[in-house]
């Protein structure tokens, strides 16, 4: 399972890297407000980027059976259940307005075979973002119980 939560957090860093590198090119065409709000879109790549750093190295550590990984790791992944909670429950609280909004578009530009591409491709998005953290949430907490375990604490090496 470390094995999903390493491939997964390399992705993310490719995606945010990817989506700070796109944001970096348009920095010249922007108006000062348009600006601000790129620099705060650039905080939160990076910020995402470093936490996606980290559990890359949390779970090098825990395949390679290194003991300072092991409780991190597990913090990272309460920390991740706690994230998916909170940024689950806020998407589902927008819920409503997102369908209210996307099928405003799909009405007044329905006509539009792209726009309307665009807006089925980000519901379906929205719904998939959905279904995957309240998926990864018993993953994680699973992941976590297991690195507590006495048998899995055994197999790590402690640092000398």
């Amino acid at each position: 399972m470390v094995w999903l939560v390493l491939l997964l957090a390399a992705f993310g860093c490719v995606v945010n890297l990817g989506h700070a590198q796109l944001l970096w090119a348009q920095r010249a065409n922007l108006s000062p407000a348009d600006s601000l709000a790129m620099h705060r879109m650039l905080a939160w790549d990076i910020g995402y980027f470093v936490a996606a750093f980290v559990l890359i190295v949390l779970c090098a550590g825990c395949i390679l059976r290194q003991g300072w990984a092991r409780i991190p790791l597990r913090a990272a992944c309460g920390a991740l259940v706690l994230w998916a909670l909170a940024s689950g429950g806020m998407m589902l609280a927008q819920w409503p307005q997102f369908e209210h909004s996307s099928a405003d578009a799909l009405a007044q530009f329905g006509h539009d075979a792209l726009l309307r591409q665009a807006v089925v491709h980000a519901r379906r998005v929205y719904r998939m973002t959905l279904v995957l953290k309240a998926a990864a949430i018993p993953v994680l907490l699973w992941l976590t119980w297991q690195l507590g375990l006495p048998v899995v604490r055994g197999q790590f090496r402690r640092r000398r």
